[in-house]
C-alpha cells in the first residue's frame, strides 16, 4: 500500500464485476474510522488504484477482487448491515422469483409461475382440496444498506441480476427497461437488497371430524447463495412465527422437508420444530391435502411447532 497523504492500512474485502470494492482505514485525520470507495477494476487482475476520500489522496495496490455478493456478505458477517424481514413488496416479484429460480436450479418457466403465483397469492381464497380458505403470504429478508459506497455495490449487485434476466431471454426489452426505471425510483427512498425469502400460506382447514382448524404453512424458503449460513433462514422462520402470531385464530405452524436435508432439519428442529404426528386426523388429512397440492415429495416429512403467544 503506498500513501500520498497520512497513513494508511488497508484490506480488500470485495469486489464487483467490473469494480473494485476497497475498505481504507486512514490513523491520521479520521481517527481510524473506515473510508470506502470505489474504483474500476478487472476480477482477478492486480491493479493500482488512487482513491480520494477522506481529505486524503491514497494509491492502493491490490491483488484479486471479490463479487458484489461477496462484499455485501461479509458486511452481514461482520454485523455492519442488518438483515429485516417483511413482506414483499409490489414489483419485487422479479427479485424473488430469480433468487428462488437459482435456488432451486429452475428456469424461465419456472420464473414465470413464480411471478404469476406472487401476483395472485396473497388474496384469500377457497381451495377444495382442504375444504376452507387459504392466503399466502411472502415474507423476503432485506439487508439495508444506506453508506455511498455500499450503495453503489448493492446497486450493482440489483442491476446485474435485471441485466441477466434480459440476457437469459426471461424478460424482454421492454419489460426490462420498466423493471430498470421502477428499480431505480425504488432506490432512491430506500436501498435494500433481497437475499432470502419464504412462503406462509395460511389455511383454515375443515377437518373430517368438521372442526375448522387455522394454520400456517411454511414452503419455498431460499437464502441467495452468497449470503447462507449468515442467519438469514433463522431470521425467515421467525418472521414467519411473528406473522403466525399476529394472525387471529392460529394455532400450529407445518413445513414438509426432505429427511436428507441435515442442514434444513437442524435449521427447523432449532427452531422449536418436531416430527408432526400424523396419527391425529387433522394432521393426517392436512400432510394428504397438502401432498397433492404441492407436489410434496415422497421422501419428505412433516413438522410443526405450535404458536406460542404471551
Amino acid at each position: 500500500i503506498h500513501v500520498d497523504a497520512g497513513s494508511a492500512a488497508a484490506r480488500v474485502p470485495g469486489g464487483p464485476g467490473g469494480f473494485l470494492w476497497q475498505e481504507v482505514y486512514c490513523s491520521g485525520g479520521v481517527e481510524g474510522k473506515p473510508i470506502r470507495a470505489f474504483s474500476r477494476a478487472e476480477r482477478g487482475e492486480a491493479r493500482t488504484f488512487r482513491v480520494s476520500a477522506g481529505g486524503f489522496v491514497m494509491v492502493i495496490e491490490v491483488e484479486g477482487t471479490r463479487t458484489e455478493e461477496e462484499a455485501i456478505g461479509e458486511l452481514i458477517g461482520s454485523g455492519e448491515l442488518e438483515i429485516g424481514v417483511r413482506e414483499a413488496k409490489v414489483g419485487e416479484g422479479d427479485a424473488v422469483a430469480l433468487l428462488r429460480c437459482r435456488a432451486f436450479d429452475q428456469g424461465k418457466d419456472v420464473f414465470r409461475s413464480q411471478l404469476i403465483k406472487m401476483m395472485s397469492g396473497g388474496s384469500s381464497k377457497g381451495n377444495y382440496l382442504m375444504g376452507g380458505r387459504s392466503r399466502t403470504a411472502f415474507l423476503v429478508a432485506v439487508a439495508e444498506v444506506t453508506g455511498d459506497a455500499e450503495r453503489t455495490c448493492a446497486m450493482n449487485l440489483v442491476l446485474s441480476d435485471l441485466d441477466a434476466l434480459l440476457r437469459d431471454g426471461w424478460v424482454t426489452r421492454v419489460e426490462h427497461g420498466m423493471r430498470k426505471k421502477r428499480l431505480m425510483a425504488e432506490w432512491e427512498r430506500k436501498a435494500e437488497v433481497i437475499i432470502g425469502s419464504v412462503d406462509c400460506a395460511m389455511h383454515e382447514l375443515v377437518a373430517p371430524d368438521l372442526s375448522l382448524a387455522r394454520s400456517v404453512y411454511i414452503s419455498s424458503m431460499a437464502v441467495r447463495k452468497g449470503f447462507r449460513n449468515r442467519g438469514v433462514g433463522t431470521r425467515l422462520l421467525r418472521g414467519a412465527h411473528q406473522l403466525a402470531v399476529e394472525s387471529r385464530g392460529v394455532k400450529e405452524m407445518f413445513l414438509h422437508v426432505e429427511k436428507e436435508n441435515d442442514a434444513a432439519v437442524r435449521l427447523y428442529t432449532a427452531q422449536g420444530f418436531t416430527r408432526a404426528d400424523i396419527n391425529t386426523p387433522s394432521t393426517a388429512y392436512m400432510d394428504r391435502a397438502l401432498r397433492l397440492m404441492l407436489q410434496v415429495p415422497v421422501n419428505a416429512l412433516m413438522y410443526s411447532t405450535t404458536v406460542e403467544r404471551d
